[in-house]
């Protein structure tokens, strides 16, 4: 007899019916399974669930070690010394946030787990339900992906190993490749998989965890835990510049069969987009996609307020620039007259508080003393300007400019209605129009102008020396979109590499990131930059 019904207990009981928070924690005490196999059927949600643990140890990391490396933050003087010289790009060994060994940590235990759930399923064939076996075999093909991917962004070379038994203490003796190889084998291994069964299945946890009930009464937390196969092979496409791959894959994404996800629509505009960050996340699945969650009451943390809050008990490590926070002052309005990013910029993404500037993103609902540490603040790994960031680059590298355009300005609906009978795809589709139809654009969402290249005009693209002065100069534009929009969630930095790589011109990032510092070392940080060796994070393995 197929086991579906005590497999789907062992979730239940461990995960279900204890809030998103729990879904990290199994007590085997609680779990009453089939004498024959008690352990092993345990470990396979178990061993799951200790994957997606993982990633709660890195998360905040990847923000701290790219969002340093753009013009957002910069060392307060509580900061320890390890942050100020990863502030200038002078990591030093044991420097305790340069360290890898969180990623490599998750690799080792996907590995691990893939093989010991492959070597249970040969040996018991019809114990575990085919759907769920594809749904935990690819989704920990997903976090090995994301989390390789990430290392590659991070450190510009992984050292790459499907090992199951690897001591996690022998990693400096595994060969590195650099990231323009890893990127091929991740969409391989994605597209690939393991026993038959590859990285892009996707279930509905929900209805697994919670047979019979309806989902307006199920922990849909569960569902946002991974990394979608849609944006993560979104991203991997467009690092391997296969642009129209991440068109086709994108589209239908974000179409969702008309439903009302992932659209930048008015249903969260102005300063409503600003609650993704800070409300319960099951609240704000239109805006996000997949998420790091922690509960404070479980003792599940990560460092951002703490370091980015100069409210005691915080220990604000980490404050705004001025010439960040000066790119959302020079903003133009919606209105064509007044400046400055009202729903991102001071009060949203930063704030004077107790006389100094913070980064204020993630702790707008508690920030008193005695609550700002209460903050249950998840991290997001894709949501919704994301995918749409990804679609524009592609779109505009196909030379799609007005699609492009109306995603990162003013929205779907206006770009149909000024260009009828003159549509490009994908929005020459009736079909996708619909859908799209509610799309504000990522600027008009906050109520912020449009943005064009200067100087160049779509209408007098008549040579292919206009066309691809144009489409850089979009790409530029996408970048400095996705520092404001994107600010504090480990994006931005990877968007200026990919955008400067494409065009071979290492300046695109130099510039930016250098214009934080004091003008005696900012020369010396941008002639560094213009060596595309000096993007990543410096830290030997061992």
């Amino acid at each position: 007899m197929r086991r579906s019904f005590l497999v789907c207990g062992i979730a239940t009981i461990a995960l279900a019916l204890s809030g998103c928070s729990r879904y990290f924690e199994v007590d085997t005490n609680d779990i009453l399974l089939d004498k024959d196999y008690v352990k092993e059927s345990n470990e396979l949600y178990s061993g799951y669930m200790g994957v997606a643990s993982k990633m709660q140890a890195l998360a905040d990391q990847t923000v701290f070690l790219s969002d340093l490396r753009t013009d957002l933050l910069e060392p307060t003087v509580n900061a320890p010394q390890d942050l100020w010289d990863l502030y200038n790009f002078k990591e030093k060994p044991g420097n305790s946030f340069a360290n890898p060994r969180p990623y490599y940590d998750l690799i080792v235990n996907a590995n691990a787990y893939l093989n010991k759930i492959i070597s249970y399923r040969k040996e018991r064939p019809t114990a575990v339900e085919e759907a769920h076996y594809q749904a935990l075999i690819s989704g920990a093909i997903r976090f090995k992906v994301w989390t390789y991917l990430t290392l590659g962004k991070l450190y510009g070379q992984v050292a790459y190993f499907d090992d199951p038994d690897l001591n996690l203490d022998k990693i400096g003796e595994i060969p590195v490749i650099g990231f323009d190889e890893l990127i091929p084998k991740l969409i391989a291994l994605m597209e690939s998989g393991v026993d038959g069964v590859n990285g892009l299945y996707e279930t509905n946890w929900g209805n697994i965890l919670y047979p019979g009930i309806p989902a307006n009464q199920q922990d849909l937390v569960w569902n946002m835990i991974c990394p979608s196969p849609t944006p993560l092979r979104m991203e991997l496409y467009l690092w391997n510049k296969e642009y129209e791959k991440v068109v086709s894959i994108g589209i239908p994404f974000i179409s969702d069969g008309g439903g009302k996800r992932y659209k930048i629509s008015n249903e969260d505009w102005n300063g409503e987009w600003i609650q993704a960050f800070t409300r319960d996340p099951i609240t704000r699945t239109r805006v996000l996609i997949n998420i790091v969650p922690y509960d404070f009451e479980r003792n599940q943390t990560n460092r951002l307020i703490r370091f980015f809050s100069n409210e005691e008990p915080s220990v604000y490590y980490l404050k705004p620039t001025e010439v960040a926070m000066q790119r959302y002052e020079s903003q133009l309005r919606y209105d064509g007259h007044a400046r400055g990013d009202r729903y991102r910029g001071v009060d949203y993404t930063y704030y004077f508080q107790n006389g100094q500037w913070v980064i204020r993103k993630f702790s707008r609902d508690r920030e008193s003393a005695s609550e700002i540490h209460k903050n249950n603040v998840h991290i997001a790994i894709y949501r919704d300007s994301d995918v749409h960031f990804f679609l524009i680059e592609a779109l505009n590298n196909l030379g799609r400019f007005g699609p492009a355009e109306a995603l990162l300005n003013d929205g779907v609906e206006l770009y149909l209605s000024r260009n009828a009978g003159n549509l490009e795809k994908p929005f020459d589709d009736p079909i996708i129009n619909s859908h799209f139809a509610i799309n504000l654009g990522i600027r008009r969402r906050v109520s912020l102008a449009p943005v064009y290249p200067q100087g160049l005009s779509k209408g007098d693209l008549d040579t292919d020396e206009k066309k691809q002065a144009y489409m850089k100069a979009l790409d530029k534009l996408v970048a400095e979109e996705t520092l404001m929009e994107s600010a504090g969630e480990a994006k931005a930095y990877f968007a200026l590499m990919r955008i400067a790589k494409r065009w071979n011109d290492p300046s695109i990032l130099a510039d930016v990131v250098s214009a934080k510092y004091p003008d005696g070392q900012k020369e010396q940080v941008k002639g560094d930059l213009m060596n595309e060796k000096n993007w990543f994070v410096k830290y030997e393995l061992e």
